[in-house]
């Protein structure tokens, strides 16, 4: 020890003696310049150390001494006040305290910060963490308290400098220590039990551990984060194929320094998982080798990855463990569990088809709750799963029937043969033949009652196969509800309701060219009209053999209003479109003032192209919609043209000469009577009524019959 530290010792003890012999008052106007002075050191030292504008004066100043040695003082004070209390000294040790606190922070922050890097360069990556935590904290406090904004902006700019360095240092150790290589189909995992050097080759005094990984990762809660994705690369690629291919190579290899974990090094295996080709020996012992691949990788997590690292990181295991089984568990219950669930409701009395299952479970329960565990769940509820099964199944057979590309259709209802197989009746309430089908002179599908006016009986029309196929299972579903009793009845009941759903969900958007397409669009409007014909009524003959509890509440007809808004909304387009391709054909006419012009065979063409556009569409439509509907489309497109043309001839006042060519000129649009206002029957062919449909065809009449008498 030199002779000016001496000095200085002896100094600072005589100051000490020197202020405990002073009054309360001398000691508060002391403590208020000594508060003085540790601040503007304290931010002297912060904007020294942190701006680069070192001095070896500063630099070997510690302020946090300075402080804890004012703290001293302050006690001191505190003591002599708390024996004579007055509001004055009160209030100035109250704000000697505050000012005392905010330096005392600032001096630790600027502690914590100052030694970050020194840190890093050790391998002290715990401490660094906790560093910085510390630091958050300690900034949190001072923005609440009166301190200059200079200071506490570079500490705040250091701290971001600071957390973003230890953030990228463990990136840096959390890649080295656990890393995930793929090579072509094999992924190979290396778990690392110690780092010696930084990324560049620069020795840490001491290793840093996994243990140390994973309590800095915590204390920036970044280790979930990082978890999740080493969960998803276990999941992905070691616990799911196994599950379906448990004879993949799986090795394990271990050094003093760390240890690997592979799959698929000598190749994969080509087998397909197909529960369905498996008898029940194979299942089991597939099961069973699936329950020792996963114990090998469950056990590399626990011993490798978690390798020396003690209780203080149990939550980090227990988070991983539930993440993992959380992945895995819908792949189990659809793969596993379902399959070996027994097609008969009377079988589900014996749990003994679950054991394979609950021990491939037990595996897991070290890394996951009891209460997490679901295979007991469904075993204690193997009713619930088989019912959830039989309408999963049910459910799939109804998206394969949507999802396929027959774009055929069936005729159904109305006069003729009928190609409905599902109906129960046709005629006039009589039965139908061998194969279920109707007769010639049969009025079509009908509800289960007799309908003796025909007022129930559903109009002849093209529909898709997919809906047809679909009103068959619903039809079957419902027949499953009457004879299983009362335990599962609910689930046909459900299924059938889901399937519906499906059709709205599904067909809508495989179709998606409903706007161009006008036989598309009118098919799928016959599919909804034919759908909310069957849900008006569906299982009503059935409803006195149904569970009780079924009676009152299962019913299909809050279904309807969904299915007319679908039909409105796949007809609307087409015929937007259509009627917006008409008015543009129509071109001068849907303008005025022009017939008196010499344009009139420029006018002739023009509605020759229009009708032509409104022809198209009604033989589609007359294919396919039926008769009432056909005549409203063709009701509304025909407007279009028959309104222009009756606006245009009113306006004008011609000669006998010129009625009689404008007469001719309209005469494409007069031929529509009776080349589209016609319906064709077994019985010959009927003309429809063409101003019940079409509102503007009276006004038309009108106007010829003028031009014809040559008169307004």
């Amino acid at each position: 020890m030199n002779r000016s530290q001496r000095r200085s010792r002896r100094e600072g003890a005589d100051s000490d003696q020197s202020f405990e012999k002073q009054n309360v008052t001398s000691q508060l106007t002391t403590l208020e310049r000594l508060v003085e002075e540790a601040r503007a050191s304290t931010y002297e030292a912060i904007n020294s150390h942190h701006r680069d504008f070192l001095s070896i004066r500063v630099y070997t100043h510690d302020p946090l001494d300075e402080a804890a040695t004012l703290n001293d003082k302050y006690e001191t004070t505190s003591t002599l006040v708390a024996t004579n209390p007055s509001p004055d000294l009160i209030e100035r040790l109250d704000n000697i305290g505050h000012s005392l606190k905010a330096i005392v922070r600032m001096a630790k922050t600027h502690a914590n910060l100052k030694d970050i890097d020194d840190q890093i360069l050790h391998g002290e990556i715990a401490v660094c963490a906790s560093s910085i935590v510390e630091a958050g904290e300690m900034l949190n406090e001072i923005e609440d308290m009166r301190v200059s904004q200079e200071p506490l902006q570079v500490l705040h700019g250091q701290f971001v400098k600071k957390r973003a360095a230890v953030r990228a240092e463990l990136e840096y150790l959390s890649d080295e220590m656990v890393r995930v290589v793929e090579t072509g189909c094999v992924h190979e995992l290396h778990v690392t039990y110690g780092v010696t050097s930084n990324y560049d080759n620069v020795p840490y005094e001491n290793a840093v551990t996994l243990s140390d990984l994973f309590f800095a990762m915590r204390e920036l809660d970044v280790v979930r984060t990082r978890a999740d994705v080493l969960v998803t690369a276990l999941a992905e690629n070691w616990l799911l194929p196994l599950l379906r291919a448990p004879s993949t190579p799986l090795s394990v290899s271990r050094t003093k320094l760390g240890a690997s974990m592979s799959i698929g090094a000598f190749g994969r295996s080509s087998a397909v998982f197909v529960p369905s080709a498996m008898d029940h020996d194979q299942f089991v012992q597939h099961i069973v080798d699936v329950q020792r691949v996963w114990t090998t990788v469950l056990q590399f997590v626990r011993d490798d990855l978690f390798h020396e690292c003690d209780d203080d990181h149990a939550d980090v295991y227990a988070y991983m463990g539930q993440k993992l089984w959380a992945r895995v568990w819908p792949t189990i219950h659809d793969e596993l569990l379902v399959p070996l669930v027994p097609d008969n409701v009377d079988a589900l009395s014996d749990v003994q088809c679950m054991v394979p299952l609950l021990e491939l479970e037990n595996a897991w329960m070290e890394v996951v709750p009891i209460a997490e565990l679901r295979v007991r769940n469904a075993a204690r509820s193997l009713l619930q799963t088989y019912v959830s099964k039989r309408r999963s199944d049910l459910l799939t057979t109804v998206a394969s029937i949507l999802a396929s590309d027959d774009a055929n259709v069936v005729v159904v209802g109305g006069d003729g043969p009928v190609i409905d197989v599902l109906a129960e009746h046709t005629g006039k309430g009589g039965k139908g033949g061998k194969n279920g089908k109707g007769g010639k002179g049969g009025k079509g599908s009908m509800l289960p009652e007799e309908d003796a006016d025909g007022a129930l009986h559903f109009p002849r029309c093209s529909i898709s196969v997919q809906a047809q196929l679909l009103v068959e299972f619903a039809r079957e579903t419902i027949g499953f509800a009457q004879g299983d009793g009362s335990r599962t009845a609910a689930t046909y009941v459900h299924a059938v309701r889901d399937a519906f759903s499906l059709y709205r969900c599904l067909m809508p958007s495989q179709w998606s060219i409903l706007s161009v397409d006008a036989k598309r669009a009118f098919i799928m409007f016959n599919d909804c009209t034919f759908l909310v014909h069957h849900l008006t009524a569906l299982g009503h003959g059935l409803r006195e053999h149904w569970p009780r509890e079924l009676r009152a509440s299962a019913t299909f007809v809050d279904l309807i209003a969904s299915f007319r808004t679908l039909a409105r909304e796949s007809m609307s387009p087409v015929l937007q479109r259509t009627r917006d391709s008409v008015v543009r054909e129509l071109g001068m006419w849907t303008q005025k003032g022009w017939l008196n012009e010499n344009v009139l065979d420029d006018a002739e063409q023009r509605l020759v192209v229009a009708c032509g556009c409104v022809a198209q569409v009604a033989h589609t439509a007359q294919a396919h919609l039926p008769s009432r509907v056909y005549l409203t489309v063709l009701g509304l497109l025909a407007d279009v043209v028959v309104g222009y043309v009756a606006k245009r001839l009113s306006e004008c006042v011609v000669s006998d000469t010129k009625a009689r060519a404008l007469v001719r000129l309209v005469a494409p649009v007069l031929a529509l009577e009776s080349r589209l206002f016609v319906l064709t029957s077994g019985t010959g062919q009927t003309r429809a009524p063409v101003a019940k449909y079409c509102s503007e065809w009276d006004g038309l009449q009108t106007q010829v019959r003028r031009l014809s008498m040559g008169t307004k």
